[in-house]
Formats: C-alpha cells, sequence, structure tokens
C-alpha cells in the first residue's frame, strides 16, 4: 500500500478524507429512490452493467406504469416490461430477472423477511440463486439492510487495486474479502460503497484518471509506482 497504514486504518481514512470533499447526494444512487426490499432489488437489478442515470430513467417508467408492485409488474408481462425498461440496457434479460423476482416474491408473501433474517452466506446464495441476480446485486441489497458485505462494482474493483487494498488480479471474492478488511464497520460497508463510487466518477476514472487531484494519492499505490515513478 503507498503508506504505512494496516488496511483498517486505511479504511478509515478513505472515509475520513471523503467524507470531507463529496456529499452523497441521493438523487445520484438509483437505491434511493425507492424503500422496500422488492423496489430496491428491482432498482439493483436495473441499475446491473448501465449507470444510475439510465437505471433511474427506467425505474421512473416501471414505478409511474406499475408503482413497482409484483402483481402489477406480473400483469404488464414481458414485452410491455422490456419497454419500460429499455433506457436501462439489457433491457430484456433484466426484465426476466424481474419477473421473476416478481413470481417469487409473489409465491411467498414473507419472501424477504426470511432472506433478511438469514445469516449472510444462506442469504447471498438464496438471492443468487434466482435467475439474474448475481453476487454484486446480492451483497449491494444485502449490505444495505445492515449485513457484513459490500458489493463489488467496477469502480469499488478498480479503486481496491489502484490503492493495493486488493490484489491487482484478484477477482470478485477476493477484491470483496478485502474491502471488508478495511472498512470494518458494518454500518459504513453501504457508505464505503457509494463513496467508491463517487471517487471513481469524480477523479479514480478508468481512463485518464485525475491523480493530481485525487485526496487520496498519497495513500495510493496506483499514484506512487505509476505515476510518480
Amino acid at each position: 500500500m503507498g503508506s504505512n497504514l494496516n488496511k483498517s486504518e486505511l479504511g478509515k481514512e478513505i472515509i475520513r478524507r471523503l467524507e470531507k470533499l463529496i456529499e452523497l447526494q441521493k438523487e445520484l444512487f438509483i437505491v434511493d429512490y425507492v424503500n422496500d426490499p422488492f423496489s430496491l432489488l428491482v432498482a439493483i437489478i436495473l441499475s446491473q452493467n448501465t449507470n444510475d442515470k439510465n437505471s433511474i430513467k427506467a425505474l421512473k417508467n416501471l414505478y409511474r406504469e406499475t408503482k413497482i408492485e409484483p402483481n402489477k409488474i406480473i400483469r404488464i408481462g414481458i414485452e410491455k416490461l422490456s419497454e419500460l425498461i429499455k433506457p436501462a440496457g439489457l433491457y430484456d434479460q433484466k426484465a426476466k430477472s424481474i419477473l421473476n423476482l416478481a413470481k417469487k416474491v409473489l409465491d411467498d408473501d414473507t419472501f424477504f423477511d426470511k432472506i433478511l433474517n438469514l445469516p449472510l452466506e444462506k442469504a447471498r446464495k438464496t438471492l443468487i440463486s434466482i435467475p439474474g441476480i448475481g453476487k454484486k446485486t446480492a451483497d449491494v441489497f444485502l449490505a444495505i439492510f445492515g449485513k457484513r458485505t459490500i458489493g463489488v462494482d467496477t469502480h469499488a474493483a478498480r479503486i481496491a487495486r489502484r490503492l493495493g487494498l486488493a490484489p491487482e488480479k484478484g477477482g470478485y471474492e477476493a477484491i470483496r474479502k478485502s474491502l471488508l478488511k478495511a472498512f470494518t464497520d458494518v454500518n459504513d460497508l453501504d457508505k464505503a460503497h457509494r463513496y467508491l463510487i463517487s471517487l471513481g466518477r469524480k477523479w479514480c476514472r478508468a481512463n485518464k484518471p485525475l491523480c493530481q487531484d485525487c485526496p487520496l494519492k498519497d495513500i495510493c499505490n496506483y499514484y506512487q509506482k505509476r505515476v510518480r515513478g
């Protein structure tokens, strides 16, 4: 790592610095447009492989037509559903995933109560068993409800590697576990994920990162090794 801090100390320092510079504006995150478990999971599905701006458009379309209620989503059918969520991209695939989830919830109205009362790994496995829900979607959802996990999207993966928090060639699980060692407070995990996304959007971009302006440059492996030389 580009500092003498251990991982948990570095995690605290990252949060401390970013809290001073970044306002986590709710309108920038799709998950803040909904508040019940079903709608939240639908929102996270819509956000897969696209940006929040496009997925929020799709979510608003879906809300206007169905109020994001499982029975209304099933009633409109897959063609109409695909049309409504088209701004989010991969709309046919996402429509199938949302329909699968709606059917699951209608078949068992205690579905989310059961999920959220399961131990973490069982809850993850149960969610991932639903077609169209992968590890990142499950982890983002569970972290919001206070489970000790964190979603690893492209921003989080890139930043974790650049900072030296995770191995450069580490896969999803290696990065997730590394981030959990850095961000040890379960109450910080959803917040930490949002800060990593914001950092990636503003400074730590995939192409042409703004390293000179980044508030973490002095504790960043990428800056120390590749920019300063």
